[in-house]
């Protein structure tokens, strides 16, 4: 008992030491993001992306779309983005419909845009609802109901597994 309460003592100790570490390089990464500093942002935000941090891995998706303190790069954008969103994030999500919607690193598709943005709008996300406005005009009503029904069957899912 006491071999065992000592174990989880220490896998304690090591997991709070962990988590310090990558809150200190999120909070690094931010302060250097401020500063304008897009590179040494990413360098820090790596480290925390690569320990599955759903944040950590959106951001990463945004600054390679955008070429922000990286080469601007779709396909690493759509990489980091997709991890996220499949954690749930709905900034990740919602700039899947984005991308979806202005052929940016996808074929344009407003069917999959609608998806996105419907799985983004129900996480929360304040743009969501009127982006999805503006790309239903795009489609069929059935082509709408289709993303409707991908939408949910991703969110039942918990995010895995929705293209």
């Amino acid at each position: 008992m006491r071999i065992q309460n000592l174990l989880y003592r220490a896998a304690l100790s090591a997991l709070l030491v962990c988590t310090a570490a990558h809150a200190g390089l999120w909070e690094d990464g931010y302060a250097d993001y401020q500063r304008k500093d897009y590179a040494g942002a990413v360098a820090k935000w790596q480290i925390v992306a690569d320990t599955g941090d759903r944040d950590a891995q959106s951001l990463l998706g945004l600054m390679h779309f955008a070429g922000q303190g990286t080469p601007q790069s779709y396909p690493k954008a759509i990489i980091w983005l997709r991890k996220a969103a499949a954690q749930g994030e709905p900034k990740a999500q919602f700039k899947l419909g984005s991308m979806y919607a202005n052929g940016q690193g996808f074929e344009r598709d407003y069917q999959k845009a609608a998806m996105w943005y419907l799985i983004a709008e129900s996480g929360g996300h304040p743009e969501a609802g009127k982006s999805l406005k503006k790309v239903s005009g795009e489609i069929s009503e059935s082509d709408l109901v289709v993303a409707r029904r991908w939408a949910k069957t991703c969110i039942k899912r918990e995010f895995q597994n929705c293209e």
